[in-house]
């Protein structure tokens, strides 16, 4: 079934379209969706978020995990959003080629936001020190759920000017993109036709 990738830079409103997403293919289409979540996989696996960031064999295995996830789903009778940054050309032309494979249809949502509001929402995050301690990653109190831990200003600045390969609609890969800004609403008729209806 269909695979969507979300990506975008921190705070950009990625885990607000997923949901969005999640409500709309099961509410108006009796989909069953499945959302597979970089920072739930950073807390599986035991890591901090910033700490992930800062360590390229850390995000290496979230990487491996959302693949891995990716390919144990799309198979099978259900939707797939997979909500993070993905920020690497590469990995999304590697999860491109998962999906192919699977005869799956695809498409990427890219959220954009200027950098400053996000930076200001990103400080005003509070009482977010203490998320990765005892929490049940059970699908009924799952991550999903919590308020996200902030980034320091070394991951935000390297997540967003420095690491971020955006997405080009000319790359097959990233074909069909759909670009959004928080204040816009999401074509999400447009998303469900490219997925189901072509």
């Amino acid at each position: 079934m269909p695979l969507i990738i979300i990506c975008g830079t921190p705070v950009s409103g990625k885990t607000t379209r997923a949901k969005e997403l999640k409500e709309f293919f099961e509410q108006k289409h009796g989909k069953r969706v499945e959302i597979i979540s970089e920072e739930e996989a950073i807390i599986i696996l035991g890591y901090e978020k910033n700490s992930t960031y800062l360590d390229s064999q850390k995000e290496k295995r979230v990487r491996g995990h959302l693949k891995s996830e990716v390919i144990r789903l799309i198979g099978k009778d259900s939707v797939v959003i997979l909500d993070g940054s993905n920020y690497i050309k590469g990995y999304r032309y590697e999860l491109y080629c998962a999906s192919k494979a699977c005869k799956s249809t695809q498409c990427t949502i890219y959220t954009i936001r200027n950098h400053d509001e996000a930076w200001e929402d990103n400080k005003n995050m509070l009482n977010n020190a203490n998320i990765n301690e005892n929490i049940d990653v059970s699908r009924n109190n799952s991550p999903l759920n919590k308020q996200p831990v902030a980034y320091t200003e070394e991951v935000f600045n390297a997540l967003t000017k420095f690491r971020f390969e955006e997405p080009n609609s000319n790359h097959r890969w990233d074909s069909p993109l759909f670009t959004v800004q928080p204040s816009d609403n999401l074509d999400l008729d447009a998303i469900y036709s490219v997925l189901f209806e072509k």
